[in-house]
């Protein structure tokens, strides 16, 4: 027979079990084992020496904030781009997700189903919920590439600056990524 402990616990992990994003903590996880908590270390985020062999990083124009293409990763909810900008101290302050599938058409306008299905995550990870504790869930749509993001901005008590991060998101969107020659 089981206890109330073993019972209450067992409700716990159904509950978190299939969540990309944790509503309690704001950590994101991948079923690669990539793990991004709040202000962690970039290389925190190690899975491996050959991850980071992979990561592209760009500095932005917006002093000390850096720019790293983690890759494509997959969740319960499917398969995402997933992006982080941090700042001199290489702490991750704001991670964006970006869902991946064939079926998005380049030309739908304002980019409208891959934010539906965005809202989607919202609803099914966090209850709808936007704000938190730990920071803040938005989507923005990248409009010179008609591409919208899952937007997670981790608060400013640990150095997210509120009144730059509007600027800080709209500059992510015009930066162009080097080449790779």
């Amino acid at each position: 027979m089981e206890t109330n402990s073993e019972f209450i616990n067992e409700r716990r992990k159904n509950r978190t079990r299939g969540k990309m994003i944790n509503r309690v903590t704001g950590e994101i996880g991948f079923q690669s084992g990539l793990r991004i908590l709040p202000h962690c270390v970039l290389r925190s985020l190690s899975l491996n020496s050959e991850f980071y062999q992979k990561i592209k990083n760009q500095k932005l124009s917006i002093n000390t904030w850096t720019r790293h293409i983690l890759g494509i990763h997959t969740s319960e909810h499917g398969t995402f781009e997933v992006e982080a900008l941090s700042t001199d101290d290489d702490r991750i302050y704001i991670v964006l997700l970006s869902h991946r599938h064939p079926f998005y058409d380049l030309n739908t306008t304002d980019d409208s189903e891959r934010r539906a299905f965005h809202e989607g995550v919202v609803s099914t990870d966090l209850g709808g919920q936007k704000e938190f504790t730990w920071g803040e869930v938005i989507c923005r749509l990248e409009p010179s590439v008609n591409k919208d993001w899952l937007v997670i901005a981790y608060h400013r008590e640990s150095g997210v600056p509120f009144p730059e991060r509007t600027v800080l998101l709209r500059l992510f969107g015009h930066e162009n990524m080097p080449d790779d020659s």
